[in-house]
This record gives structure tokens, sequence and C-alpha cells, in this order.
């Protein structure tokens, strides 16, 4: 049964329940199912099989009936946002050959089918006169992702494997007509088809409401509240800055669009059943959901789950290595994603490059750096996000998700950073910003407890919030330019103090004082050359790294500058 099918029986067997509900009001099965019938007439009229609609983005019920009238006509659309530039929508406009566009004029307003407006038109109309034409049998949806890479690629995702996958997460998360989903992720994000498409296909309620409403945190809270909302599913950034309440109608959450991290797992587990999620736009949306977990389940790590929808995985063996086993029974690579899940491709100005093997097989390499252990498989880190520092690849996320487990944190991020310049030198460091209560000096404890020495951050710095990029992700460049040092203007600073200074911008320990030891606290070999540079500065000339190497403390290096001096 396709996910129209589906809908359809919705409609029949649901007439008076809610399909969509908004702030100003509730449409019934019934009538959205009419609404619905009369947009794909409207299509079918004006557009040829196989041809692209768009769908102005907006989080209205006419959006939603647009993107289930496509579906039902077996035309393909593409989710088009005015607030995208101009020159964005005439690419995604011209590439897929768009010439009709569904719009609504207000938030409870039917849908209507206009001609491609004028601003997302280039001189040579729809379709550039040469360059390829986008395939049009089986395709469900378009939709543009820069990924990793910062580059837009246009992927082309097909209709028939929604319904496995959908048909799944309505089963696992016992979806039904009392189910009330929120409607939580822009239209222009794949996430969004889950959200949607689970609801319609269980006769359950989707609740559409404006952005504004959705700002994690209190805003949120207050949503889930008010609209008894019992399906939920967002991002790590939303559920790190929410916390649920009593008065909220939770029965399954969702982590999905990044690491989930055990302060979630915590706080969320105990006001609903709590899923970790994995997928990627080329795969059709999700590929693993786990069942309802627990703190104890996660111990290491929070696993990605199990499958959903039509698709298996590999473990491709890493670059440089001949496979993937870690030893103690764990194999690490790179995920591979097979099956019919896989989409048919990107649509490039050449054609479309299909995501395929070397034998012609459905196949997607995620970029995703995996392990499976002990039968489940849990995420480590992008591919192209392994640091090489000190001369040792570490891989960001393991770090990050042992920094996590420390009851106390909520988020950690490492990066690989210079130390910013300092005294105009720089230096390799591995630095680890967190969110939470734990004092660096506790979280360095923690560290060296469960990680290899090389893998444990020269800098832990604690933040109060982690900053977000539009997106939801970690803004990391954000993160380093925080760690710039305020410029050296305090000529009245003492000797000690210009010491203790670099010393706490060095190692992220706020409170380094002059009995503590360097290394203790974080120093390593780059730093130690920074420290010895400053020595030098203050007068001790002949200042060497093992001065600093057998100094007990930073009181025994800074009482040795006055008689080196001078």
């Amino acid at each position: 049964m396709s996910v129209v099918d589906a809908i359809e029986r919705a409609v029949r067997e649901h007439p008076d329940r809610g399909a969509v509900e908004t702030p100003e009001g509730v449409i019934t099965y019934r009538d959205f199912g009419e609404r619905v019938r009369d947009l794909a007439a409207r299509i079918e009229s004006r557009t040829a099989p196989g041809e692209f609609v768009g769908i102005e983005a907006g989080r209205t019920p006419a959006a939603i009936v647009a993107m289930v009238a496509a579906l039902r006509t077996r035309r393909p659309f593409v989710v088009i946002d005015p607030r995208d530039s101009a020159s964005s929508n005439r690419a995604k406009v011209a590439s897929l050959g768009v010439g009709v566009v569904s719009r609504s004029t207000g938030p409870s307003a039917a849908a209507e089918l206009v001609r491609t407006p004028a601003e997302w038109r280039d001189e040579a109309g729809t379709r550039p006169s040469s360059g390829p034409v986008p395939p049009r049998e089986g395709i469900g949806y378009a939709i543009h992702t820069s990924g990793s890479t910062g580059e837009p690629k246009c992927v082309l995702v097909r209709a028939r494997p929604l319904a496995r996958m959908v048909g799944d997460h309505v089963r696992r998360l016992e979806l039904g007509p009392e189910s009330r989903t929120l409607q939580f992720a822009r239209l222009t994000f794949d996430g969004c088809v889950t959200e949607i498409l689970w609801t319609l296909t269980s006769g359950a309620c989707l609740v559409v409401v404006d952005e504004t409403l959705l700002a994690p945190g209190p805003v949120l809270r207050s949503t889930l509240e008010k609209f008894r909302i019992t399906h939920l599913k967002t991002t790590p950034f939303a559920l790190t800055a929410t916390e649920p309440t009593g008065a909220m109608s939770l029965e399954h959450v969702i982590n999905g669009g990044g690491a989930c991290r055990h302060a979630v797992v915590r706080t969320w587990s105990r006001a609903a059943n709590f899923h970790n999620a994995y997928g990627t736009t080329e795969t059709t949306v999700c590929n693993l959901l786990t069942d309802a977990l627990a703190p104890e389940d996660c111990g290491d790590a929070v696993p990605l789950g199990e499958i959903v929808g039509d698709c298996g995985y590999d473990i491709a063996p890493l670059p440089g290595e001949s496979d993937g086993d870690t030893g103690g029974g764990a194999t690490r690579g790179e995920l591979v994603i097979t099956g019919d899940s896989v989409a048919v491709g990107y649509l490039t100005a050449e054609g479309v490059r299909p995501f395929v093997d070397d034998d012609g097989n459905r196949a997607y390499r995620t970029g995703d750096i995996v392990e499976l252990r002990d039968g489940r498989l849990y995420f480590v880190e992008r591919l192209d996000r392994q640091l090489k520092v000190r001369g040792y690849r570490i891989d960001p996320g393991e770090v990050e998700s042992a920094a996590c487990r420390l009851d106390s944190v909520k988020e950690a991020v490492v990066t690989a950073e210079a130390h910013t310049d300092v005294e105009g030198a720089g230096a390799d460091a591995l630095v680890c910003y967190y969110q939470g209560d734990a004092d660096p000096r506790e979280m360095r404890g923690h560290l060296e407890a469960v990680l290899d020495s090389y893998k444990v951050p020269s800098v832990l710095r604690r933040v109060e919030s982690m900053p977000y990029t539009p997106n939801g992700k970690v803004d990391r460049d954000a993160l380093r330019e925080s760690r710039r040092p305020e410029p050296a203007g305090d000529d009245a600073a003492t000797p000690q103090q210009r010491v203790l200074g670099l010393v706490r911008h060095l190692t992220g320990v706020g409170d380094a004082g002059l009995e503590d030891n360097f290394f203790d606290i974080g120093g390593d070999s780059a730093s130690t050359v920074l420290l010895v540079n400053k020595l030098k500065e203050l007068g001790w000339m002949d200042a060497g790294v093992r001065d600093v190497l057998r100094a007990e403390n930073l009181r025994e290096l800074t009482d040795r500058l006055p008689e080196r001096s001078g």
C-alpha cells in the first residue's frame, strides 16, 4: 500500500477527526481529502505526468495538501522557500523545469496553483535550453542539501520506498487516531516527510504552527503543552534547550539530525518513550530507529537503532585501513546504506550522478564513521571531521561522547585549533568546549580515566550555551572566536598574573593558580613552548622546556623570574 493509499484510507475511516490543526482551527480528514482531490485535479490539468510541481514553503495546511496532491498525481515536487535567495530559487526552478507552483494567500486559505512566479524564472524560462532533463518516472520529490560540503546538491528521491519507511514508524511509534504530531522541521528539510506522512497515514492529527512558536526552550515547551503533542521529532539542540514538564502529553520523542547525548536520554526518557533516529537525505530520510531507550541502555554511547524502511547497511574500511577490526570484537568504518531506500542520485549539470556501487547496486556512502559492537551500531564521527593533532588521528565525536558521559555535561564539541596566535605563535591543540556544571579539573579527571592519553584535549573550556547556526548545527567558528584571547593591555599586571593569564587561556582552567602543576591542568608539548616564550619575554632569557617539565608548580616558575631577570 502506498502512502497515498494509506492517507485515503484514513480519510474514509476517520472523516470527522482532525487531520491538520493550526492556531486558526482544525481541518477534518473529510475536508482534507476534498482539498487534496481538488488540487490534484488542477495539477493533472496543468502538468504532464512526471513534471515537477513547486510548493511554496509555508507553515500552512495548503503546503501539506500540495505535498499529498503531488504524490497522488505522481508528479514529483520540490519545496521552494521565498526566504532563500532569488538566484538559488531560480536555479531550482530551472534545473527541475518547474512550471507551476502551489501557494496559499493565508494561514487557512486553500492552495492556489499558479505559474511559477517571475522572480523564480530566468530569461530562458523554466528550463535552460541546454542541460539535463531530470528523470521523471517514480520520483517523489527533489530536495536540496549542502551536507557537510556547503555546496548545494539536488537529491532525487523515489516515492515507492516512502511507504515501508513510514509504515515502520507508524508501527514502532504506536501512532493512531488519538496521536498528535508537531510539524517541527522546515518544509525544505526532509525531516518533515516523516512527521507529515506518519501522521496522515495513521489517522492522527498534524499540528502546524508558525516558526515563532517552535523556538527551543520555554516557547517550545509551551507549544507542546498547549497543543497536547504526543509525538515529537526534533533536533539535539531543541532537546537540550527544552525541559519536559508534567503538563505535556508526550508519548514518543525522537532525536534526529545530529548525535544524541546521554543528558538528552536521561532528561527525556523520564517524560516519554525516547528514541534515537539516523538517516540521510540521500537514503529516504530515516534508516535506523531505536526502540525506547533508558539511560542504562546507553553505556558508553547512544545507539543509532535498528533498520527502518527498505534498506540494509555495510561498514566499509576507512582510507588506509584493510579492515575495520578495532579489537575486542568491534568493527569501525564508514557506514554505507544499501537497498531500495537509496535515492536515485544527485541531479548535476552533466546529468544524474546515481548512488550505486561498483556492481551497479543501490548504495550510498554516508561519510559517517560508525562502530558496530555487541550487535549495535554507534555513531563515531563524520569522515571529513577527523583531526590530526600532535601526529595522532582523532575522531572528535569519540571524545565528545566520552565527555557527555559525565552526568553534569549536556553537550560537548571538540575542535583542533591553533592556540589563537598567542604572543604571535601558533600551536596545534585539541580543544573541548562543553556545556554543563563540571569544572575543567573534574572534566579532565573523567576524560583521563576513559580515553587514551593522546585523545584528552589540552584545552577544556566550559561555556554557558552552545552557539548554533540557522540550520541547527553547532557553530564551531563562533566557538573558536570565543576563545580568542583579550588583547594584552594591562601593563600594571605582575609577572605572576601575566603567566597565570596565559596558562588559563592555554588550558581553559579559569581558576588556575600558582600551586597548580602546568601538566596536571592540561599543559602539553605545544603549549609548553608558548609558556617558555612568555617566561623569556618576562626576562628569563635562558628559560627552557626542561624548566617547565621539572617545576613542581607554577609558583616555582614565577618565583624564579626575579632572580633570572635583570
